[in-house]
């Protein structure tokens, strides 16, 4: 609930239900959001050799380039 609805049901001052929420009942006004972010040509690299590094680790555990054990695609044995 918003606090200009709670002033309106409550039929009292915003500003009131402002200080009451922030001050008397500690609580603030949180906003999360996923931003999305530009790669740098660094992070591009990065993201490319640490791929590389765990696929080659997956070859060298399994003798093969089958990658689709990893995620839960490949037959039951796989897990």
């Amino acid at each position: 609930m918003k606090i200009r609805e709670i002033a309106l049901k409550l039929e009292i001052p915003k500003s009131m239900v402002h200080e009451i929420v922030l001050d008397t009942f500690g609580y603030q006004k949180v906003i999360a959001r996923w931003v999305p972010t530009t790669l740098t040509e660094n992070h591009k690299l990065q993201r490319v050799e640490i791929s590389q590094r765990l696929l080659l680790r997956c070859q060298q555990d399994n003798g093969d380039e089958d990658m689709t054990h990893i995620g839960g695609v490949g037959p039951a044995e796989d897990f």
